[in-house]
């Protein structure tokens, strides 16, 4: 039973951090000027209208430094970064402190 505490505690500490940084660095990778298939739920159930088209190929031309692409791609692409970066801090300012204080289960 120890061994899974361990685990829930780690999968608790760094699951979502490292979800969201290997997202934004796959999205940085991302080559914005290729057509790909489209991840969209709400297209893939057939509306035309999706309201994150674009998101994914914003944050990309940001990260290229090309902010008037990225805004007309997605106005929300630049805040999007912010966002997610400002969450991976506050995970990291989060598990220093719990580091610092007793880890027990029920603090999961």
């Amino acid at each position: 039973m120890n061994l899974f505490r361990s685990f829930k505690k780690l999968f608790f500490l760094h699951f979502e951090w490292l979800a969201l940084a290997t997202g934004l660095i796959l999205l940085a990778l991302m080559d914005p000027l290729t057509q790909a298939q489209t991840l969209c739920p709400i297209e893939r159930l057939g509306f035309e209208y999706c309201p994150g088209e674009g998101l994914g190929r914003s944050v990309s031309h940001a990260f290229r430094g090309d902010f008037e692409a990225s805004f007309y791609s997605h106005p929300a692409g630049i805040a999007a970064i912010l966002i997610i970066i400002g969450r991976i801090i506050t995970i990291f300012h989060r598990n220093l402190n719990i580091n610092k204080e007793k880890f027990t289960h029920e603090s999961i």
